[in-house]
């Protein structure tokens, strides 16, 4: 059978969430595939790697990627002034080409999902020369601090800014752009503020080479403009998670899938003690107007993506 290889990147903290995610796509995912997991981590403890397996299948494997030691080169990230809110895990995907020369094509997910639908369905659409496929982030086209930003800093069409958090990845294409090696110098050179770290990046590098994935593939509920009657892949994006917010559209599929994860009891308790401490509350769902905030601040900047391209195009890559 076909081996599909899909990309997770996670630190401890996200590991219950991790589980209810691989839950869903090992209940729906069609059984004429071989599905390795690879979890790019920074330093996944034991015990959690053991609950984590407990998931595997005949089909269905995990194996463990920790990438600190091995890219050395993001040190230098860690004093990114505009990382305070961010994993270093959030960079790990921009690496995956380089790292896994195995793979010609792969899928990378993040954590703060589940999968309704079979994800082998995404992985037999053809990119053809595109670097990626992904689906345009309509969770943030209503709001205008944003797509000012996007279109006056990153210097892409806001229509088309895609989301970062499911990507069907052309791996040989992107080993042949280096897009590792790209990225790494715009950050030693420019160190650019970013609201959206390893997104901003993707579609300032990555603009003209998308294939744009059908919007049930990446269903977001934060600030959804449209909901779908059978998402294939529901994105719990932004302050919409169902494990810290009382309603959230699509939240049935989540609690689905957390009571067969593993961490069912793990994920209420912490549900519970968020939910009874009124300042993090407030802070979290206020947490939004600090990257509206900083996204104004930006767009003013004299240096930005879009001058930056404006003056060295070679800096694009293309297809």
């Amino acid at each position: 059978m076909q081996t599909i290889p899909i990309f997770f990147s996670v630190d401890e903290r996200y590991v219950p969430y991790l589980a209810v995610a691989l839950n869903s796509i090992k209940a729906n995912a069609s059984s004429s595939y071989n599905y390795h997991i690879h979890i790019l981590n920074d330093n996944i403890s034991a015990e959690s790697k053991a609950r984590l397996c407990e998931l595997e299948g005949p089909n269905f494997t995990l194996e463990f990627n920790s990438l600190t030691h091995k890219l050395k080169c993001l040190d230098g990230l860690r004093s990114h002034r505009f990382k305070a809110f961010a994993s270093l895990s959030i960079y790990f995907r921009l690496f995956i080409p380089m790292l896994f020369p195995q793979y010609d094509k792969g899928i990378y997910l993040d954590a703060d999902l589940v999968v309704p639908g079979d994800i082998s369905e995404l992985w037999q659409q053809p990119l053809g020369k595109n670097l990626i496929g992904a689906v345009a982030d309509y969770s943030i086209q209503h709001i205008a601090p944003f797509m000012r930003y996007i279109d006056e800093y990153v210097g892409v069409d806001h229509r088309r800014y895609v989301n970062s958090g499911v990507l069907l990845m052309n791996l040989k294409r992107l080993r042949e752009v280096d897009i590792a090696g790209r990225f790494m110098s715009w950050m030693v050179k420019y160190s650019l503020g970013t609201v959206a770290p390893d997104q901003d990046y993707l579609n300032a590098l990555c603009w003209n080479s998308i294939l744009y994935l059908n919007p049930s593939w990446d269903a977001m509920p934060g600030g959804a403009i449209t909901t779908f009657d059978n998402p294939k892949i529901i994105h719990y994006n932004l302050a919409a998670k169902p494990w810290l917010n009382d309603t959230v559209p699509y939240e049935e599929p989540f609690w689905k899938y957390a009571r067969t994860s593993g961490y069912y009891d793990e994920i209420c308790s912490r549900r519970l003690s968020f939910l009874s401490d009124s300042r993090a509350v407030d802070k979290y769902r206020h947490g939004i107007d600090g990257l509206i905030k900083m996204a104004v601040e930006l767009t003013d900047s004299a240096v930005s993506f879009r001058t930056i391209i404006s003056a060295r195009k070679e800096f694009r890559l293309c297809s």
